[in-house]
């Protein structure tokens, strides 16, 4: 496994140095070559030396003119705050040129490529699993590149000014998205190779997941008296919503005297509340599976992205609540947050190795005594995750579950009591979210 993964590391490093340094042109020619090398080595191949020595005679001048660039430039990138997973990114580059000469037929390139994945996470993803019986190896799984960015041309450079550019990227992975910083590049006279130096410029831009348009759906669950109301989230202490103005009675709090009312009228007034009812959803995230099931992740990880956007819109309150490192419980909706705080905390999750489902369910019934409908975002449906239902319903909370399958598996049904079934079972396939979700 140790040797796998050097020639793994050393691909990956060779495919970042050929793509930096050749362009498409260049890429064509270091195929024809391999080629004609091929076909040389056929003493009777004529045609096979004529064609290797030509395109090894254009490399070679190519290679020739590369040691001879020198540029001073200064980089400076607008990037915005957040970018979605698999959709372009476009954002601004303003370049400096520091030298007394125009610079022409520059190439802007973003560097972002690293080494690939960990010793341990190569392993994880490689050995085989629940899912997978053999060793697997493949794109898909093994995402070296945290984006895909290709090369930029840039405009003419003035002598000691400066120039503003568009750039895009496509993001490939959730999360954190770091820029080392860029190479600008001079492409020889032949237009095969380029010449590089590289401006240290580091910066940073929050992948969020991807999300998936929802229909019009009524969750389940009705209001239920919320201990403290919804200024819970915004202020020490606990609230109540304000109800009206009263005369004061022996036993009322002075924290509740309306002193400018009381001063107008010459007697005691105090404030008078009452308790808030509201909905309240949780949506519960499965983050429990071996690397096999990772792809099932991220389409999870999606799905409840999609109702972190949606639900805060229908004015009640959504907790988002699974397990990672630690227990995590985000909540958002009607003044409590953001939409795009539960999305930058979603794009950080990551499955859990361990099995812990225990704890999960555990944090689910913690918190439900508040909420008034539940919707579980499941990797499978076995005998665990119908115990959490069958206690969310032993507590009579709707509860709506979304189980996600491989693409061309069929969910297996479970033995057991009507109890352990929610109120709703979706079984989404992965590659057709959308297509399900459309159907609710």
């Amino acid at each position: 496994m140790r040797l796998i993964y050097w020639c793994y590391r050393w691909l990956e490093r060779l495919r970042g140095w050929l793509t930096r340094r050749f362009t498409p042109a260049g890429g064509f020619v270091l195929v024809g070559l391999a080629l004609a090398g091929t076909l040389a080595s056929d003493p009777g191949q004529t045609s096979g030396h004529q064609a290797f020595v030509l395109l090894f005679a254009l490399l070679l001048v190519a290679l020739a003119v590369s040691p001879f660039f020198r540029i001073s430039v200064a980089v400076n990138r607008r990037l915005p705050r957040f970018a979605t997973l698999g959709e372009p990114l476009r954002y601004r580059v303003v370049l400096l040129n520091r030298t007394p000469q125009i610079q022409r037929g520059l190439d802007y390139l973003e560097d972002m490529t690293g080494d690939g994945l960990s010793y341990e996470a190569f392993v994880e993803r490689v050995r085989p699993g629940r899912r997978s019986r053999t060793f697997r190896l493949s794109a898909p799984l093994l995402p070296a590149q945290a984006a895909m960015a290709r090369a930029c041309v840039v405009p003419p450079l003035p002598a000691g000014g400066r120039i503003e550019m568009s750039a895009e990227l496509i993001p490939l992975r959730r999360g954190l998205l770091e820029f080392k910083g860029a190479w600008l590049g001079r492409r020889d006279p032949l237009g095969l190779f380029r010449s590089l130096r590289r401006v240290a410029q580091p910066g940073t831009v929050v992948v969020l997941p991807k999300r998936y348009p929802l229909p019009a759906v009524s969750l389940p669950g009705q209001a239920r008296y919320q201990h403290g109301g919804v200024a819970f989230a915004s202020g020490v202490g606990e609230s109540e919503e304000f109800a009206a103005l009263r005369e004061y009675r022996r036993g009322d709090s002075l924290r509740r005297v309306h002193w400018r009312v009381s001063a107008r009228l010459g007697r005691p007034v105090v404030r008078e509340y009452q308790d808030e009812f509201f909905v309240r959803h949780a949506l519960v995230l499965d983050t429990f599976g071996d690397a096999s099931m990772d792809v099932l992740f991220e389409e999870a990880v999606s799905i409840a992205a999609s109702f972190a956007c949606t639900v805060p819109d229908q004015d009640s309150l959504l907790d988002l609540l699974f397990v990672g490192p630690k227990a995590v419980c985000v909540t958002t909706g009607r003044g409590v947050g953001h939409a795009e705080q539960m999305l930058e905390t979603l794009a950080c999750a990551r499955p859990c190795r361990e099995p812990r489902f225990a704890d999960l369910q555990e944090l689910v019934l913690r918190y439900s005594h508040r909420i008034s409908g539940c919707i579980l975002v499941l990797l499978e449906w076995d005998a665990l995750r119908r115990r959490l239902v069958r206690e969310l319903r032993a507590r009579r909370i709707p509860t709506w579950a979304f189980v996600i399958v491989s693409a061309g598996e069929e969910l297996q049904p479970a033995e057991g009591s009507p109890l352990d079934q929610p109120d709703r079972l979706v079984v989404l396939e992965a590659g057709r979210i959308e297509e399900g979700l459309r159907r609710l």
